[in-house]
């Protein structure tokens, strides 16, 4: 290295341009003076130096315009951080390649609309009367066009969380499926074990991390600004939420945090709703998805070394078990299962997705309706099951196919339709009304749930409807909607009431239409800021999450 350089091991300062000590000082006297130079004082050296690299200890000596690059980049790095991916990648003039779609791309695609229905929902709810469907009650009391059938979805919560439920039942299971199939047991305990053992990080950490940036945003009285507003029944004319309380010291704010972090987390109560936290009441999904996954888990070691028929038998039986004790969210978990068997079935015979074949080594020649477990016996033949591979997709006609899945899909946006409150005093879902259990506590779950699985049903046999769900705006959502499900709560307590009262000032609420226009405008300045709020989240907590995850599995299983 050329230039001074400050010795960090032994704590002396050192010229590297200095000759070997043998050097005759009586032949070069003008280095006499560098021999016995006074040691800078430390100010000086902390001032002149700011290294980035090191070699043997040795820390290099930059000038102070190498102090002002690196806080530049330390300033552009914080920019670029919080400023949403796409506009990152603009400004970075960033052409990069498009990531190939996984197989099951179109269920991300799924769960980010489903999120985002959920915000929007979450949003209009305390303003408008949303739960009721369209004719219900008096004359012209519930008849404007957006209260139609499977209009009404875009705003509907209950049916999403069945959509996610279902979702997360396939998308946990299909890998296990694939290695019971395969008669991989020792593959499929590891991949059990994992899977248990990363979950509740998966689930928890970043509901931690949003509930305590709740904290902070009380504690920089946001939520105390908007406390007034968020009980006003004038505007919040339908239903009004529980907003954060503001605790006096950040001290009282934390142990608050703490304690209902530590009610939120528990396995042991069944109650639906006991995730509900008065830092974001949204969350309450959030167990019972943990707790759902726990006893999926446990279902697919009980159903491992079955036969795929008896597995599908021993699936149906606990569906009907849990119908008969309310258990709605098993069922939806159970029926996710079950169609990720069905899609391995069809995919047996060569229907199914790309990348869902076996292997070709697990292919007999010449056998093209079955397939083998590599040196097993046959493990499924069409003959055995005709009604189920009919069920998986299976169907001679291109066109019948195609009307028949869309046939299916409609339906279920129908099904998914049914209102929260008051069906059965609903035109068009009366007669349904007749077939729900008297064992449902939510009677708008019993369909709501029916139409979920038929709704994924549809779409994960039919490619024409995956590509709905494929594209770069939906699986964007797909990216960012776990965030997205945590970060509308915090964003519409705080910048939603903040706002929404002044534009409500300037349109007025006089009339009907001035009131949906001043929502309307108010509308459209929350959802970027959830979607800017969930894009940064992703990417600052989210990632993070899942990947310590991961590290903390390697750093504690034997291998």
């Amino acid at each position: 290295m050329n230039g001074d350089a400050y010795d960090l091991r032994h704590d002396t300062y050192q010229s590297t341009t200095l000759p070997p000590l043998n050097v005759d000082k009586a032949k070069h006297p003008e280095l006499e003076q560098a021999f016995h130079s006074p040691r800078p004082s430390s100010f000086v050296r902390a001032f002149d130096t700011a290294s980035h690299s090191t070699r043997s200890g040795i820390m290099t000596v930059r000038r102070p315009n190498d102090v002002l690059r690196i806080l530049l980049r330390v300033i552009s790095r914080v920019f670029y951080g919080l400023i949403p991916s796409f506009i990152e990648t603009r400004l970075r003039h960033d052409s990069p390649k498009p990531a190939k779609l996984q197989p099951t791309a179109y269920l991300d695609g799924m769960r980010g609309l489903a999120a985002f229905c959920v915000f929007i929902c979450h949003m209009s709810y305390q303003v408008f009367w949303i739960t009721f469907g369209f004719g219900q009650g008096e004359p012209g009391e519930n008849a404007w066009p957006i209260q139609l059938p499977i209009v009404k979805l875009f705003y509907s919560g209950p049916p999403m969380v069945a959509i996610f439920f279902v979702i997360s039942g396939y998308a946990l299971s299909l890998k296990p499926l694939k290695q019971m199939r395969a008669r991989q047991y020792d593959g499929l305990m590891v991949t059990l074990s994992s899977a248990t053992f990363r979950r509740s990080f998966r689930l928890f950490l970043p509901c931690f991390a949003s509930t305590f940036l709740v904290g902070v945003l009380a504690q920089l009285n946001l939520f105390e600004i908007t406390a007034k507003f968020s009980q006003d029944t004038y505007f919040l004319r339908a239903h009004l939420e529980s907003h954060c309380w503001t605790a006096p010291s950040p001290y009282i704010q934390f142990w608050h945090w703490a304690n209902e972090m530590f009610d939120f987390v528990h396995p042991w109560d069944w109650f639906i709703f006991g995730g509900s936290v008065d830092y974001d009441r949204h969350l309450w999904t959030i167990p019972t998805e943990f707790r759902s996954s726990m006893v999926l888990f446990l279902t697919h070691l009980m159903v491992a070394r079955m036969r795929p028929g008896v597995r599908l038998l021993s699936l149906l039986l606990l569906i009907y078990w849990a119908i008969h004790w309310d258990r709605w969210e098993m069922i939806l978990f159970w029926s996710g299962l079950i169609l990720a068997e069905l899609h391995l079935i069809s995919a047996a015979h060569g229907e199914g997705s790309a990348g869902a074949m076996p292997p070709s080594s697990a292919v007999g020649a010449g056998t093209p309706h079955m397939y083998f477990n590599a040196g097993h016996k046959t493990q499924w033949h069409p003959r055995y099951f005709r009604p189920l591979a009919m069920l998986s997709g299976r169907r001679p006609n291109p066109r019948a196919s195609r009307y028949f899945w869309w046939a299916n899909f409609i339906c279920g946006l129908y099904l998914a339709s049914y209102p929260d409150d008051a069906g059965h005093l609903t035109p068009g879902y009366r007669f349904l009304t007749r077939f729900i259990p008297p064992y449902y506590s939510e009677k708008h779950r019993f369909w709501q749930s029916i139409a979920a699985v038929q709704i994924i049903w549809a779409v994960n046999n039919a490619d024409f409807l995956k590509k709905y769900f494929t594209t770069p705006v939906v699986q964007y959502l797909g990216k960012i909607s776990f965030s997205l499900y945590l970060m509308h709560g915090p964003v519409i307590h705080t910048f939603g009431y903040l706002i929404m009262p002044k534009i409500w000032a300037l349109t007025g609420t006089d009339t009907r239409w001035r009131f949906e226009l001043g929502f309307f405008c108010s509308a459209c300045c929350i959802i970027p800021a959830v979607i800017w709020a969930a894009d940064v989240f992703t990417r600052v907590v989210d990632d993070k999450a899942v990947r310590f995850a991961r590290w903390l599995e390697e750093k504690c299983i034997v291998h």
